[in-house]
Protein backbone atom coordinates (compact mmCIF):
# COMPACT_ATOMS: atom_id res chain seq x y z
CA UNK A 1 0.00 0.00 0.00
CA UNK A 2 2.80 2.02 0.91
CA UNK A 3 4.33 1.45 -2.46
CA UNK A 4 1.04 2.64 -4.24
CA UNK A 5 0.93 6.05 -2.43
CA UNK A 6 4.62 6.95 -3.03
CA UNK A 7 3.70 5.84 -6.63
CA UNK A 8 0.85 8.21 -6.97
CA UNK A 9 2.72 11.15 -5.50
CA UNK A 10 6.04 10.60 -7.38
CA UNK A 11 3.41 10.93 -10.48
CA UNK A 12 1.84 13.86 -8.93
CA UNK A 13 4.58 15.51 -8.96
CA UNK A 14 5.50 15.18 -12.45
CA UNK A 15 2.42 15.95 -13.61
CA UNK A 16 2.92 19.32 -11.86
CA UNK A 17 6.33 19.64 -13.13
CA UNK A 18 5.28 18.85 -16.68
CA UNK A 19 2.28 21.27 -16.28
CA UNK A 20 5.01 24.23 -15.57
CA UNK A 21 6.43 23.62 -19.43
CA UNK A 22 3.32 24.34 -20.73
CA UNK A 23 2.01 20.50 -21.57
CA UNK A 24 -1.36 19.84 -21.75
CA UNK A 25 -3.35 16.78 -19.91
CA UNK A 26 -3.35 14.84 -23.23
CA UNK A 27 0.50 15.68 -23.62
CA UNK A 28 1.06 14.94 -19.73
CA UNK A 29 -0.88 11.43 -20.18
CA UNK A 30 1.39 10.85 -23.70
CA UNK A 31 4.45 11.45 -22.28
CA UNK A 32 4.49 9.36 -18.89
CA UNK A 33 3.17 6.37 -20.43
CA UNK A 34 6.06 6.56 -22.96
CA UNK A 35 8.78 7.13 -20.14
CA UNK A 36 6.94 4.02 -18.17
CA UNK A 37 6.25 1.84 -21.26
CA UNK A 38 8.35 2.96 -24.25
CA UNK A 39 9.75 2.33 -26.73
CA UNK A 40 6.98 2.02 -27.96
CA UNK A 41 4.33 2.53 -31.16
CA UNK A 42 1.83 5.10 -30.13
CA UNK A 43 -1.25 2.54 -30.66
CA UNK A 44 0.50 0.48 -27.62
CA UNK A 45 1.00 3.86 -25.52
CA UNK A 46 -2.34 5.06 -26.47
CA UNK A 47 -3.82 2.23 -25.06
CA UNK A 48 -1.84 2.09 -21.45
CA UNK A 49 -2.86 6.05 -21.12
CA UNK A 50 -6.41 4.90 -22.12
CA UNK A 51 -6.56 7.90 -24.89
CA UNK A 52 -7.72 7.60 -28.34
CA UNK A 53 -4.21 6.36 -30.81
CA UNK A 54 -4.71 9.55 -32.69
CA UNK A 55 -4.68 11.52 -30.21
CA UNK A 56 -1.72 10.19 -28.81
CA UNK A 57 0.30 10.16 -31.81
CA UNK A 58 -0.26 13.70 -32.70
CA UNK A 59 1.02 14.69 -28.79
CA UNK A 60 3.99 12.35 -29.20
CA UNK A 61 4.84 14.06 -32.79
CA UNK A 62 4.10 17.67 -30.78
CA UNK A 63 6.30 16.52 -27.70
CA UNK A 64 8.94 15.19 -30.20
CA UNK A 65 9.51 18.94 -31.73
CA UNK A 66 9.71 19.93 -28.21
CA UNK A 67 12.67 17.85 -27.27
CA UNK A 68 11.08 15.82 -25.32
CA UNK A 69 10.03 12.47 -27.05
CA UNK A 70 12.43 10.75 -29.49
CA UNK A 71 11.64 8.84 -32.40
CA UNK A 72 12.82 5.57 -33.56
CA UNK A 73 12.28 3.77 -36.81
CA UNK A 74 13.35 0.10 -37.30
CA UNK A 75 14.81 -0.51 -40.90
CA UNK A 76 12.59 -2.20 -42.74
CA UNK A 77 9.97 -1.71 -40.54
CA UNK A 78 6.66 1.46 -41.16
CA UNK A 79 6.15 0.78 -37.20
CA UNK A 80 7.64 4.58 -35.08
CA UNK A 81 8.58 3.62 -31.36
CA UNK A 82 8.11 7.06 -29.08
CA UNK A 83 10.99 7.09 -26.57
CA UNK A 84 10.57 9.47 -23.56
CA UNK A 85 13.55 11.75 -23.25
CA UNK A 86 15.88 11.47 -19.76
CA UNK A 87 15.02 13.72 -17.27
CA UNK A 88 18.23 15.26 -17.62
CA UNK A 89 16.48 17.38 -20.37
CA UNK A 90 13.96 18.13 -18.20
CA UNK A 91 16.39 19.86 -15.71
CA UNK A 92 18.28 21.26 -18.81
CA UNK A 93 15.07 23.11 -20.33
CA UNK A 94 14.38 23.95 -16.44
CA UNK A 95 17.76 25.84 -16.71
CA UNK A 96 16.76 27.46 -19.54
CA UNK A 97 13.94 28.72 -18.44
CA UNK A 98 15.35 30.11 -15.23
CA UNK A 99 18.22 31.61 -17.35
CA UNK A 100 15.56 33.39 -19.28
CA UNK A 101 13.65 34.30 -16.50
CA UNK A 102 16.77 36.13 -14.62
CA UNK A 103 17.45 38.13 -17.90
CA UNK A 104 13.34 39.22 -18.06
CA UNK A 105 13.87 40.25 -14.44
CA UNK A 106 17.09 42.43 -15.50
CA UNK A 107 15.64 43.97 -18.26
CA UNK A 108 12.34 44.55 -15.99
CA UNK A 109 14.93 46.11 -13.71
CA UNK A 110 15.93 48.35 -16.48
CA UNK A 111 13.10 49.26 -17.57
CA UNK A 112 11.16 50.28 -14.59
CA UNK A 113 11.72 53.92 -14.83
CA UNK A 114 10.09 54.18 -17.93
CA UNK A 115 7.68 51.49 -17.28
CA UNK A 116 6.39 53.56 -13.79
CA UNK A 117 6.63 57.04 -15.78
CA UNK A 118 4.41 55.95 -18.33
CA UNK A 119 2.37 53.80 -15.85
CA UNK A 120 2.09 57.51 -13.79
CA UNK A 121 1.28 59.66 -16.53
CA UNK A 122 -1.79 57.42 -17.84
CA UNK A 123 -2.95 56.98 -13.73
CA UNK A 124 -2.64 60.37 -13.74
CA UNK A 125 -4.55 61.78 -17.18
CA UNK A 126 -7.63 63.50 -15.03
CA UNK A 127 -11.03 62.82 -15.76
CA UNK A 128 -13.41 66.27 -15.64
CA UNK A 129 -17.59 65.67 -15.05
CA UNK A 130 -19.37 69.01 -15.31
CA UNK A 131 -23.45 70.19 -14.39
CA UNK A 132 -25.43 72.94 -15.00
CA UNK A 133 -28.49 74.08 -13.19
CA UNK A 134 -29.54 74.14 -9.45
CA UNK A 135 -30.36 70.13 -9.57
CA UNK A 136 -27.17 69.79 -11.18
CA UNK A 137 -24.45 71.35 -8.19
CA UNK A 138 -25.88 68.38 -5.99
CA UNK A 139 -24.34 65.82 -8.19
CA UNK A 140 -21.24 66.96 -6.70
CA UNK A 141 -22.41 66.70 -2.92
CA UNK A 142 -23.77 63.51 -3.33
CA UNK A 143 -20.39 62.46 -4.97
CA UNK A 144 -18.48 62.74 -1.82
CA UNK A 145 -20.62 60.25 -0.31
CA UNK A 146 -19.84 57.92 -3.17
CA UNK A 147 -16.22 58.21 -3.70
CA UNK A 148 -13.80 56.52 -1.34
CA UNK A 149 -12.47 59.19 1.57
CA UNK A 150 -11.06 58.77 4.84
CA UNK A 151 -12.06 62.27 5.36
CA UNK A 152 -14.07 65.54 3.11
CA UNK A 153 -12.31 68.82 3.86
CA UNK A 154 -14.04 71.72 2.19
CA UNK A 155 -13.48 75.70 1.33
CA UNK A 156 -17.16 76.93 1.56
CA UNK A 157 -19.30 79.79 2.70
CA UNK A 158 -22.78 79.59 4.58
CA UNK A 159 -24.21 82.28 2.78
CA UNK A 160 -24.15 80.91 -0.55
CA UNK A 161 -24.90 77.37 0.90
CA UNK A 162 -28.06 78.51 1.95
CA UNK A 163 -28.74 80.64 -1.20
CA UNK A 164 -27.56 77.47 -3.40
CA UNK A 165 -29.01 74.91 -2.06
CA UNK A 166 -32.60 74.11 -0.62
CA UNK A 167 -32.51 73.36 2.80
CA UNK A 168 -34.59 69.66 3.02
CA UNK A 169 -31.25 68.60 0.55
CA UNK A 170 -28.59 69.58 3.24
CA UNK A 171 -30.07 67.84 5.69
CA UNK A 172 -30.33 64.80 4.40
CA UNK A 173 -26.83 64.93 2.69
CA UNK A 174 -25.36 66.12 6.12
CA UNK A 175 -27.22 63.13 7.52
CA UNK A 176 -26.57 60.20 4.73
CA UNK A 177 -22.59 61.62 5.20
CA UNK A 178 -22.45 61.35 9.45
CA UNK A 179 -24.53 58.20 9.41
CA UNK A 180 -21.49 56.71 6.95
CA UNK A 181 -19.40 58.14 9.51
CA UNK A 182 -17.17 60.43 7.27
CA UNK A 183 -15.86 63.30 9.03
CA UNK A 184 -15.14 66.79 7.51
CA UNK A 185 -13.26 69.79 8.34
CA UNK A 186 -14.45 73.57 6.06
CA UNK A 187 -12.69 76.67 6.20
CA UNK A 188 -15.27 79.45 5.77
CA UNK A 189 -15.66 83.22 5.92
CA UNK A 190 -17.02 84.06 9.35
CA UNK A 191 -20.41 85.47 9.29
CA UNK A 192 -23.48 85.63 11.39
CA UNK A 193 -25.53 82.62 9.25
CA UNK A 194 -22.10 80.51 9.33
CA UNK A 195 -21.77 81.11 13.42
CA UNK A 196 -25.77 79.81 13.31
CA UNK A 197 -25.50 77.37 10.86
CA UNK A 198 -22.23 75.97 12.03
CA UNK A 199 -22.78 75.97 15.48
CA UNK A 200 -20.65 73.80 18.37
CA UNK A 201 -23.02 71.51 18.95
CA UNK A 202 -24.35 70.63 15.76
CA UNK A 203 -20.53 70.17 14.34
CA UNK A 204 -20.20 68.16 16.87
CA UNK A 205 -22.95 65.65 16.24
CA UNK A 206 -22.52 65.88 12.45
CA UNK A 207 -18.70 64.49 13.02
CA UNK A 208 -17.66 68.34 11.40
CA UNK A 209 -15.15 70.81 12.38
CA UNK A 210 -14.79 74.17 11.23
CA UNK A 211 -12.29 77.12 10.92
CA UNK A 212 -13.96 80.62 10.22
CA UNK A 213 -11.33 83.57 8.77
CA UNK A 214 -11.96 87.09 8.16
CA UNK A 215 -15.33 87.76 5.49
CA UNK A 216 -13.35 90.68 4.58
CA UNK A 217 -10.27 89.34 3.31
CA UNK A 218 -11.21 85.66 2.38
CA UNK A 219 -15.40 86.50 1.02
CA UNK A 220 -15.69 82.74 -0.49
CA UNK A 221 -18.64 82.81 -2.71
CA UNK A 222 -18.28 79.01 -4.35
CA UNK A 223 -17.38 75.51 -3.34
CA UNK A 224 -14.42 74.25 -3.29
CA UNK A 225 -14.82 69.87 -2.06
CA UNK A 226 -11.56 67.87 -1.46
CA UNK A 227 -12.10 63.96 -1.22
CA UNK A 228 -10.44 60.71 -1.80
CA UNK A 229 -8.55 61.67 -5.40
CA UNK A 230 -11.31 64.27 -6.11
CA UNK A 231 -11.90 67.73 -6.33
CA UNK A 232 -15.34 68.94 -7.08
CA UNK A 233 -16.06 73.02 -7.13
CA UNK A 234 -19.77 74.56 -6.93
CA UNK A 235 -20.30 77.72 -8.39
CA UNK A 236 -23.69 79.14 -6.99
CA UNK A 237 -24.39 82.53 -8.62
CA UNK A 238 -28.26 83.04 -9.74
CA UNK A 239 -28.86 82.16 -12.97
CA UNK A 240 -25.24 80.15 -13.84
CA UNK A 241 -25.30 77.21 -11.17
CA UNK A 242 -22.42 74.81 -12.39
CA UNK A 243 -20.58 72.55 -10.99
CA UNK A 244 -17.31 70.44 -11.93
CA UNK A 245 -15.77 67.23 -10.55
CA UNK A 246 -12.29 66.66 -11.64
CA UNK A 247 -10.62 62.63 -10.24
CA UNK A 248 -6.97 62.91 -10.19
CA UNK A 249 -4.82 62.20 -7.34
CA UNK A 250 -2.50 64.94 -7.95
CA UNK A 251 -5.09 68.00 -8.44
CA UNK A 252 -6.58 66.60 -5.39
CA UNK A 253 -3.27 66.25 -3.50
CA UNK A 254 -2.94 70.15 -4.18
CA UNK A 255 -5.84 71.23 -3.35
CA UNK A 256 -5.08 69.18 0.34
CA UNK A 257 -2.25 71.13 1.42
CA UNK A 258 -3.57 74.28 0.30
CA UNK A 259 -6.25 73.72 2.51
CA UNK A 260 -3.33 72.11 5.41
CA UNK A 261 -1.93 75.19 5.10
CA UNK A 262 -4.70 77.60 5.86
CA UNK A 263 -5.89 75.34 8.24
CA UNK A 264 -2.84 75.39 10.24
CA UNK A 265 -2.49 78.96 9.99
Amino acid sequence: MRGKIKNWYMSSNLKQILKQFGLNEIEIKSYLAALEFGPAPASFLAKQAGLNRVTVYEALKRLSKEGLIKIRAKQGNKIKYFIAEDFSVLREKAEEKKNEMEELMEKMEEAEPELRSKYIKKEEKPEVYFYEGKEGIKNVLIDTLKQPSDESIAFASADFLEIGFDKKFLESYWEKRTRLKIPARGIMPETESALKLFNEGRNRRELRRVKFIAKENYPFKDEIEIYGDNVGIICMAKGNEHGIIIRSRSIAESFKALFELIWNM
